[in-house]
């Protein structure tokens, strides 16, 4: 079934005419891509990678990157955006919207009261100069269709295209932007982790080749590096994390890669040692078959007599499901909010 308030903004793209633009993040499943097909002069602009593959498989024309309108190189009749969780998000695609609009064209935005819906139909009317025609639909939704003229001042995006140093963990300086979960702060469940793999790794050696599933800016790699990894591949599949952990390898010269992929599907190589922090939220959802698709990629990266460091929420149950996909499981730490696993296969 379609996120609501997605296909509440679908069902209006007919209305419009021309080249149409619909940017979306984790609202948009690839189920509901095939929806788009038979809409004329329609593109898609996503942060997700898997979106991006699915896009392509069906003929729909898209462009994966880190929510930068620039790179399209064209102007559009409508843009369309289901907002996203995060703010500095939000008002860096309101922001560029009115460079990329054609004359006379629309920028739509729908979302939810609760996910602030209505304080950016005022700040967008504040900032494009103009009055939003809003449509109401169930639970307190909200349709708003915008005709921007003189731009004012843009919004406060956080800087968002900019990297900054969020913080120097053993003197090891991580570079993060917005556009990404968790992008300004060392998350603790990830610290969690690496303190259960160090203390593994100083009781045995350091791993020769490591994967890092669903690295984020990569903080788990900098830290593995940092404890003798000789070989890291990051992989993520958002554009800002991407582009991120990129910096992060250039910036310390880490050994290995970052690559673009959904959990990992198109590496086919094994590894002695993955550390994984998975996602446990799907947009404003939360979704525990994330957890699954998770475990079940590190089992299919891990060599035999490899190792896996997974840290989890503590409402994840992730002891019920992986004795499907590892032989040992043994729990190393626990607190109010974060359990860490070893396994093995």
């Amino acid at each position: 079934m379609m996120e609501p308030a997605l296909d509440f903004m679908l069902q209006a793209l007919p209305d419009h005419t021309g080249k149409r633009l619909l940017i979306a993040d984790e609202q948009l499943d690839t189920q509901a891509l095939l929806t788009l097909k038979p809409i004329p002069d329609l593109t898609l602009l996503t942060n997700r990678y898997d979106l991006y593959l699915a896009a392509q498989e069906n003929n729909i024309p898209c462009q994966f990157n880190d929510m930068d309108l620039a790179e399209l190189n064209d102007r559009y009749q409508l843009i369309a955006y289901r907002i996203s969780k995060e703010k500095a998000l939000v008002h860096h695609i309101i922001n560029q919207a009115p460079h990329y609009l054609a004359e006379q064209g629309q920028l739509l935005l729908c979302g939810y009261k609760n996910e602030g819906i209505k304080t950016y139909i005022s700040k967008a009317e504040r900032y494009l100069n103009t009055r939003a025609e809003v449509s109401k639909g169930e639970r307190q939704m909200k349709l708003a269709a915008f005709t921007p003229q003189a731009p004012g001042e843009p919004l406060d995006d956080r800087h968002y295209r900019d990297l900054v140093c969020i913080g120097e963990p053993d003197s090891l300086a991580l570079y993060s932007k917005p556009g990404q979960y968790g992008w300004n702060k060392i998350d603790k469940g990830s610290e969690a982790l690496i303190n259960a793999c160090r203390e593994y790794v100083n009781a045995t050696q350091p791993p020769s080749t490591v994967l890092d599933l669903g690295c984020g800016y990569g903080y788990l790699s900098v830290m593995a590096w940092a404890l003798g990894a000789k070989h890291i591949v990051a992989t993520d599949n958002n554009a800002a994390a991407l582009a991120s952990c990129r910096y992060n390898f250039e910036f310390h010269n880490i050994p290995g890669e970052v690559i673009a992929d959904d959990c990992a599907s198109d590496i086919h190589h094994q590894y002695e040692m993955v550390l994984c922090n998975p996602p446990f939220h799907l947009g404003f959802d939360t979704r525990h078959d994330l957890t699954e698709k998770f475990l079940h990629s590190i089992s299919n990266h891990l060599k035999n007599n490899g190792v896996a460091f997974v840290v989890v929420s503590q409402f994840i149950a992730l002891e019920t499901v992986a004795p499907g996909y590892f032989k040992s499981i043994e729990l190393v730490s626990r607190d109010k909010s974060f359990k860490v696993f070893k396994l093995s296969s």
